[in-house]
């Protein structure tokens, strides 16, 4: 396995030593679809040959917000940006035994950034993903903005978005009631990107996983279940303050599960309601939307979660990407959303992928295309 998987791993702009890099036990990088990005390195420590401290925890390497990049290669295939990360946390474990002492680096993606300085400010006659748009592209963060319009938009004399909190908390808050994702990701470009849209599970997939399926499979565990009781229909009602007239919003089904398989997860036969209150919204058009957010964020309650043969499928798995199973059977085989996906590297150059996807609709399309080479050509 050594000689299939190859890392980068750049420390304040400088690419680590020989010393840094023989001192890897593990690298550990968490990518998720619905919470930051960490990195989690862990360096074995110990007392330098002259006495004059402890190798790595007194060299300065890891100070606050230090920028750590990690960057992966799987056999002869392209090089693959995991993470852009700032240390957040170092945590040293001091023993008596010679070699068992430990240093352990915790790293957060750029949304660090966005959480350091809570503010109130005034966003007037702007719609939620103009706000994302300005907040990303600022000259604070500089991230190159990928957002989808909301189409709605609040005039200042009518009612005016005030943010109360960080930039990331408020930019979370707007993507929830859009039903859209809201996160910071390092591009293949290796460029920094902020991201506001609904999941994009009609991508094309990253690729396919085969379970069970002779040489072909790649996996070395899967296990799929379903939340029959999670996915909900969703009702409001408000009141206009200015003519105290009803403003009512419904949502039956799920909008997002189009492609993803035969049938929705949200049942047309004794379906489970929810009723949202303290909306703090005026009109049905904005009702309207957050319900169908509810219905749809319930929806996704198919969930597979395994380990990867890294070298059978021959790739980098991403989060936020979705992608095709297949050897599950024709209830849960076919089109998942990444939504979590766990990087373990080992100092001996072993390389784990473990992985949560999710589901919004069950069965076969009948216009799935499993390819049969397992990962998508680099």
């Amino acid at each position: 396995m050594a000689d299939q998987v190859s890392y980068t791993l750049t420390i304040g702009g400088t690419a680590a030593s020989a010393s840094v890099l023989t001192a890897v036990k593990q690298i550990e990088m968490e990518d998720h679809a619905t919470m930051a990005d960490m990195l989690r390195l862990r360096f074995a420590v110990a007392v330098k040959t002259d006495s004059s401290g402890w190798t790595i925890v007194d060299d300065g390497l890891f100070k606050r917000l230090t920028r750590v990049k990690l960057t992966v290669t799987v056999g002869s295939g392209r090089a693959t940006p995991l993470i852009d990360a700032y240390v957040i946390d170092v945590d040293t474990n001091f023993s008596s035994d010679p070699s068992g002492s430990l240093l352990t680096v915790t790293a957060m993606d750029p949304t660090v950034l966005m959480h350091l300085d809570e503010k109130v400010k005034r966003w007037p006659n702007m719609m939620d993903s103009d706000v994302a748009s300005a907040i990303f592209s600022d000259a604070a963060y500089g991230f190159t903005p990928v957002v989808d319009s909301t189409q709605w938009s609040r005039q200042e004399d009518d009612h005016t978005l005030i943010q109360r909190g960080t930039d990331i908390q408020f930019l979370q808050h707007l993507g929830e009631r859009n039903g859209y994702e809201c996160f910071v990701e390092l591009s293949d470009a290796g460029t920094v990107e902020g991201h506001f849209h609904p999941p994009k599970q009609q991508n094309q997939p990253q690729g396919t996983l085969t379970v069970n399926m002779g040489a072909a499979t790649n996996v070395n565990k899967f296990r799929v279940r379903f939340d029959m009781l999670g996915p909900a229909k969703a009702k409001a009602t408000t009141l206009d303050p200015n003519d105290a007239s009803s403003q009512d919003g419904e949502a039956n089904e799920g909008k997002q599960s189009e492609g993803m398989g035969e049938s929705s997860s949200v049942p047309a036969d004794k379906p489970r309601q929810v009723l949202l209150s303290q909306l703090a919204m005026s009109q049905s058009g904005e009702v309207q939307r957050y319900a169908q957010a509810v219905v749809d964020r319930s929806s996704w309650s198919i969930v597979a979660e395994g380990e990867l043969n890294t070298v059978a499928y021959g790739g980098v798995l991403k989060a936020k990407q979705p992608l095709m199973v297949r050897g599950i059977g024709r209830q849960f085989s076919g089109r998942y959303y990444v939504e979590r996906v766990l990087h373990v590297i080992g100092g001996d150059g072993s390389y784990v992928q473990r992985f949560t996807l999710r589901r919004n609709a069950t069965g076969l399309t009948g216009q799935e295309s499993f390819r049969s080479s397992n990962a998508v050509a680099n």
